[in-house]
C-alpha cells in the first residue's frame, strides 16, 4: 500500500464550481504542465454536475492525470474523477455516488390549473434529472466494468462507500495510506442534511467553529458535569446526580438567552423532542460575537495585568534603590567643620558654621564696611 503525494500540482476542495474547484483554473494548470503527470487531491463533498462533467473531460483530455481522495467525497466530486488516468483512494475516505437532484422551493396558493401545470413542470424537470443520472451511470459503468443498471442501483440506495468498498466496486485503482483521520463537524453535518447527502453510518458530529469555543468555555466554567462523570466511574452503584447536568444546562440556556436579548434578538423557541434547541443565523452570529468579544476581554484583562505587574516590579527596583542610597549615607562620619576665610566675599552656604563662627564672620564683614 503505497503513501499520499506530499505535493500536489492542484487542488479541487469546497463546492464543484466553485472558486476552489474551478473549470478554468483545472484547465489552466493541466495545459502548462504538458504532458507531464499531473497529481490532483480532491476533497469535496459535491456541487454542479456541468463542472464535474468538465473537469472529467479536462482529465481524460490531458490523459496523464492522477486524483487522490482524501475526506468525504460525494456526488459531483465522484464524478470529476471518472476522466483520470489513475485514482487512489486514502482508507480513510469515504465515498458516495448517488442521483442527482436539483432544487424545488415553492411557496404559493395554486389552484387546480396552476397545480396541473407546475406537475407537467415537475414531469419535464424529473425527465431531466433521469437523462443525467443515465449519462453519470454509464461514465461509472465504464469505469468500473459493470452493468448501467447496477451503477443506476447502487446510486438510488445513496449510502456511503469505505475505501476498500470504492475499490470492490472498481471506482479507484488503489488504497492508500491515511494522512489524517475524517471528522464530520457539524457545520459539514448541516450542509450535507441541506444537501440531502446522508451521514455515514456510525460516524460521530463533532462540534466546530463558535460551537466548538461554546463547548470549550462551558467546560471551563461549569466543570462540576465532568466531576460528576468522574465521580459515576468511581462509584458506579452511585444514583447519578441529575441536579449537577440540570444546573448545567439552566445555567447555558440562562446564558444564551442573555446573549440574545443584549443583541434584542428573538428568545429561544420552545425545546424540540430530543430537548435541543433551533437557533437562526442571527442567533448564532450573536453567540460567536459575544464569545469573541469575549475572547478580546480576556486578552485585554491579561495584558492590563501584565503591564501593572511590570510597573510594579519597576517601583520596586527603584525603592530599593532609594533605600541602599539612604543607608549608605547614614553610614558615612559626619562632616567637620571648616573655618572661615575672609575673602571679602560671602561665605559657601553650603560650608555648615558654628554660631561663633557665624558671628565673627558678621563682625569682619561689618568692620570691612565700615573701613576699620
Amino acid at each position: 500500500m503505497c503513501a499520499m503525494a506530499k505535493k500536489f500540482d492542484l487542488k479541487l476542495k469546497g463546492y464543484v464550481g466553485g472558486w476552489d474547484f474551478d473549470t478554468d483554473y483545472v484547465d489552466y494548470v493541466l495545459d502548462k504542465a504538458g504532458d507531464k503527470e499531473v497529481t490532483v487531491l480532491i476533497d469535496s463533498l459535491g456541487g454542479s454536475v456541468a463542472t464535474a462533467l468538465s473537469v472529467s473531460s479536462a482529465f481524460a483530455n490531458h490523459g496523464n492525470v492522477h486524483v487522490f481522495y482524501r475526506g468525504m467525497n460525494a456526488s459531483a466530486a465522484t464524478i470529476s474523477s471518472m476522466g483520470a488516468k489513475h485514482i487512489s483512494i486514502e482508507k480513510s475516505a469515504m465515498y458516495l455516488v448517488h442521483k442527482c437532484s436539483q432544487a424545488v422551493l415553492e411557496w404559493a396558493l395554486l389552484n387546480a390549473d396552476q397545480l396541473k401545470a407546475k406537475a407537467k413542470e415537475y414531469e419535464k424537470t424529473a425527465s431531466s434529472l433521469e437523462k443525467i443520472d443515465l449519462t453519470v451511470a454509464t461514465m461509472y459503468a465504464d469505469r468500473c466494468k459493470k452493468p448501467v443498471k447496477d451503477m443506476l442501483d447502487l446510486m438510488a440506495e445513496n449510502k456511503w462507500l469505505t475505501a476498500q468498498e470504492a475499490l470492490d466496486w472498481g471506482f479507484v485503482d488503489e488504497v492508500i495510506d491515511s494522512t489524517e483521520d475524517v471528522k464530520l463537524t457539524q457545520t459539514v453535518a448541516n450542509a450535507m442534511a441541506a444537501a440531502g447527502i446522508p451521514l455515514p453510518d456510525n460516524m460521530p458530529v463533532e462540534a466546530d467553529g463558535w460551537l466548538a469555543q461554546l463547548e470549550a468555555m462551558f467546560k471551563k466554567w461549569f466543570g462540576k458535569k465532568e466531576a460528576a462523570t468522574a465521580q459515576a466511574v468511581a462509584e458506579p452503584d452511585a444514583k447519578p446526580d441529575n441536579s449537577i447536568q440540570s444546573t448545567v444546562m439552566k445555567k447555558v440556556f440562562l446564558m444564551v438567552a442573555a446573549v440574545l436579548a443584549a443583541a434584542n434578538l428573538k428568545a429561544l423557541e420552545e425545546p424540540k423532542e430530543d430537548g435541543s434547541y433551533a437557533l437562526d443565523e442571527a442567533q448564532l452570529q450573536a453567540l460567536e460575537d459575544s464569545l469573541a468579544q469575549a475572547k478580546a476581554d480576556k486578552e485585554a484583562d491579561e495584558a492590563a495585568k501584565t503591564a501593572a505587574e511590570t510597573a510594579k516590579a519597576d517601583a520596586e527596583t527603584k525603592l530599593a534603590a532609594a533605600e541602599a542610597r539612604i543607608a549608605e549615607l547614614e553610614a558615612r562620619p559626619a562632616a567637620t567643620a571648616k573655618p572661615v576665610v575672609e575673602t571679602g566675599e560671602q561665605s559657601h552656604a553650603n560650608e555648615e558654621q558654628s554660631p561663633a563662627e557665624a558671628l565673627a564672620a558678621t563682625l569682619a564683614n561689618a568692620r570691612q564696611m565700615l573701613g576699620k
